[in-house]
């Protein structure tokens, strides 16, 4: 577009002519404008278009694989010969930098030598290149007036919009929810939000006030499906509070635009009752408005393809059903439970309890004398699919720790318990009686027990423990040990124990919980310790110390991707609280593929 200068034009064409000239100037800025969106999005497309294609060499999600293993299968360059020598290859941020990130307490994702995590304050989600600078950070906005009093406090750990839950990542998408009950897809290349559903707001069916994510997702099926739901152990202690109207879900969304496939919601809905269903403990009397509740579901589900099932474990009741003649129980069969549903419909399959009589809240003891029945022993461990012989044949089985301490391995057809580990049901007391059978895995107790990440190669399975069995009795005495346990899948033999030592922590001498996940890989079983604050590496065979790494305050667990461990540090929670994170890296000291990967190519 061409402009003519009129030297003898008059004022008012002059004012037409300067505005010309703005025009003029204003089109060819938004063309420029235009043009560099248009080049950007060029680059963006064909880096979209030409990603490497995502393998087991990738540890794309919570668990690694929609079987729930944690294994790494195709890890050939860190083995139990060499893992002694690995050193740390990068942290972010970078030592000597002064930024500050939040507390990493999930396990990282790590694609195409990329690492995604998110933070439980200070609250952000980020994507890492493979020499560990940031390709990009996605801060999470606050959503409302209650949220934003509660973010600021960052010791509070279920209040704010933190992230405890590890991401999804697919050839498109990064996929994970919060402490808010908001679920998030991201671009995987650019980290723009492609969509966000708010389960505690209009919209989302049967949405709750306190819905909140703990588990991680997986793509199954073409959908991504994760479970979630209303965390209400906490607010009986509130006496205005009327307990307790949460309940669990697993839900599935559609990728790319966050459509609600299908719900689950485990058990019954409750219902306000006539009259209030009363109970009473060593506590004293608790008094409820509503039931049954069953809480959230924080454990990440796993999916066998060939039967299309998805499999998750359930929280205990935060409130009971009301007892009738007919059936006296003030639990139902959803509480402490395995569920299996239809992968296509979420239509229920079976239900599986593992901790009968199991209704517990912050307000009600956690050992009842009468029964000798340990509360809150949910179902947070993946049920992790693999096969066994069982009476003279193949079956395929899903396995799950509970916080009761017992690994339950049930048939993938049915849900029918055909092994479990010993659960210990003596007084809350040591010295214990009766004692502890040789080959119960963990103690049972509100904070013990087999918490989540357990692993399997799917010949052994590879679960954590705590003992804290004075947790129930709220003395404030410390854990009193933890350890790693390798069985046979289907539970007849036992390979090894790790025990951890004593330490000496802000509780005096106690013992060592193993919380975190568990990563399995080139012939390693890798995990934190929560008060040592150590990355444990042991040959996963023998159960033979490899090598112990101090890594500060930890609460995440560790992910193997080609010839990397990663692990987030961290805590927000009592057992040694640090309120910024650091994610590392370590390897072997000569360059391998991660190295050669330079800035990468997302």
């Amino acid at each position: 577009m061409g402009v003519v200068l009129q030297p003898h034009a008059t004022g008012q064409s002059m004012k037409l002519y300067a505005g010309s000239i703005l025009l003029v100037t204003f089109a060819v800025l938004f063309s420029s404008a235009t043009a560099a969106e248009k080049r950007a999005d060029s680059v963006v497309a064909e880096v979209r278009e030409n990603l490497p294609p995502i393998t087991s060499a990738d540890w794309s999600s919570f668990n690694h694989d929609v079987l729930g293993w944690r294994f790494n299968p195709v890890e050939q360059s860190l083995t139990a010969d060499n893992a002694a020598q690995i050193t740390e290859k990068w942290r972010f941020p970078a030592e000597g930098s002064d930024m500050e990130i939040g507390v990493i307490h999930a396990t990282p994702t790590v694609v195409n030598g990329h690492v995604y995590f998110g933070t439980a304050n200070d609250t952000a989600f980020y994507k890492l290149r493979p020499d560990g600078t940031v390709a990009w950070i996605f801060h999470l906005p606050i959503s409302n007036g209650l949220v934003a009093r509660r973010a600021r406090n960052r010791n509070q750990l279920f209040g704010g919009n933190g992230i405890l839950t590890s991401a999804l990542v697919t050839n498109s998408g990064v996929y994970f929810g919060n402490n808010i009950g908001e679920f998030y897809a991201l671009d995987r290349v650019t980290g723009e939000p492609k969509w966000k559903i708010d389960t505690r707001a209009a919209g989302f069916p049967n949405y709750h006030e306190i819905n909140i994510f703990n588990a991680s997702a997986i793509l199954a099926d073409g959908k991504v499906i994760v479970g979630g739901g209303g965390y209400e152990h906490p607010y009986p202690a509130d006496p205005s509070y009327e307990c307790c109207t949460g309940r669990g879900f697993v839900v599935a969304f559609e990728p790319d635009t966050g459509e609600v496939v299908w719900k689950y919601e485990v058990g019954e809905e409750p219902q306000k009752f006539i009259e209030p269903v009363v109970m009473e403990d060593d506590n004293g009397i608790h008094t409820f408005q509503y039931g049954p509740s069953t809480s959230s579901v924080w454990s990440t589900p796993s999916y066998d393809k060939e039967s299309g099932t998805i499999f998750f474990g359930t929280d205990v009741h935060n409130a009971p059903r009301k007892p009738t003649k007919d059936n006296p129980r003030y639990d139902t069969d959803y509480s402490a439970a395995v569920v299996a549903v239809d992968v296509a419909t979420g239509k229920e399959k079976w239900v599986t309890q593992v901790n009968p009589g199991d209704i517990y809240n912050m307000t009600l003891a956690a050992y009842d004398p009468e029964t000798g029945r340990y509360k809150d022993g949910s179902v947070g461990d993946t049920p992790k699919i693999y096969s066994i012989e069982h009476e003279g044949q193949q079956i395929k089985v899903v396995g799950a720790g509970s916080k009761n301490g017992g690994f339950f391995v049930l048939r993938v057809d049915t849900g029918e318990i055909v092994a479990n580990t010993p659960v210990y049901s003596g007084k809350p007391e040591y010295p214990l009686a009766p004692p502890r059978d040789p080959r119960t895995i963990a103690l049972p107790s509100i904070i013990g027990g087999i918490q989540t990440g357990c692993a399997t190669d799917g010949r052994n399975v590879y679960t954590n423990g705590i003992d804290w069995l004075a947790m129930n009795t709220r003395s404030g005495h410390p854990p009193e040990a933890g350890r790693v346990v390798s069985v046979a899948g289907g539970l007849k033999t036992e390979n090894w124990r790790h025990e951890r030592p004593t330490v000496n922590s802000f509780f005096g001498e106690s013992g060592d919980p193993i919380a975190s996940g568990i990563a399995v890989g080139g012939g390693l079983a890798c995990f934190t310790s929560t008060l040592s604050e150590k990355l444990i590496l042991l040959n996963a065979e023998t159960g033979a110390t490899v090598k112990e790494i101090d890594v500060g305050t930890v609460w995440s667990g560790p992910s193997i991707s080609r010839g990397r461990i990663f692990v987030g540090t961290g805590s927000m929670l009592f057992l040694g609280q640090k309120l910024t994170g650091t994610l590392h890296s370590f390897g072997l000291p000569e360059e391998d593929e991660i190295d050669r990967m330079g800035s990468g190519k997302e």
